[in-house]
């Protein structure tokens, strides 16, 4: 876990009771209980003074983009602007993906054999557009996918399901990946409905990884 990290040089956007944070990799966005001290909302309250409440959640290990609000009668209003907008990740993955763009329909749910959540035809919709964008060495790929639905590690599964999981992956690849320490995923981008358009730089773990071009 990153500790000591400076919160107020992550606060993106604070106005009109929202607040985006880009998290740093290995803080949760929530913690066990309200008096955890080792996520992001229980900074955030203490920076505020007041009750926050996360609009989505962020695995610990994944970077980016977290939206949280001062009201939480705020919570379904953001949270449908954001199902009506968009939400863009960049990640880094194993080989390259052929064709360079797909559209990933793939249900996903809990699959009692794999002891995991998994592509499954009794899951839940879940729709990713992935497209690559460049060849990194190693045969690794950066890539960005957007995602119509939000299902938990919906990117990690997706990936994984196509054949590319992510770079660090220690759960949805065989054997685990542990070449970055996490899984290389980053919520770049989110554009709610109606604005704001908010995004997170690619943190250096990430960039070092994609500064090594194949």
């Amino acid at each position: 876990m990153e500790a000591g990290f400076d919160l107020e040089a992550r606060i993106l956007w604070d106005a009109e009771g929202l607040i985006a944070v880009d998290k740093p990799a290995g803080w949760p966005t929530a913690g066990r209980d309200l008096d955890d001290p080792r996520c992001i909302q229980h900074l955030l309250m203490a920076r505020c003074r007041r009750m926050v409440w996360a609009v989505h959640q962020l695995d610990a290990g994944t970077t980016g983009v977290n939206l949280f609000v001062r009201r939480k009668a705020l919570v379904p209003v953001i949270a449908e602007r954001l199902k009506r907008g968009q939400k863009r990740y960049l990640a880094i993955c194993h080989g390259h993906p052929s064709p360079s763009r797909q559209r990933i329909d793939a249900p996903i749910g809990w699959v009692e054999g794999e002891r995991r959540r998994w592509v499954t035809p009794e899951g839940q919709a879940a729709v990713s557009h992935m497209e690559a964008l460049e060849h990194l060495a190693g045969g690794m790929a950066l890539v960005r996918v957007a995602i119509e639905t939000g299902r938990t590690h919906q990117v990690r599964i997706h990936m994984a399901s196509i054949g590319h999981p992510l770079v660090g992956e220690d759960r949805y690849r065989e054997p685990p990946c542990g070449l970055l320490g996490r899984q290389a995923l980053h919520a770049h981008q989110i554009e709610l409905e109606g604005g704001p358009v908010i995004e997170a730089e690619l943190p250096q773990d990430m960039k070092a990884l994609a500064l090594n071009k194949g």
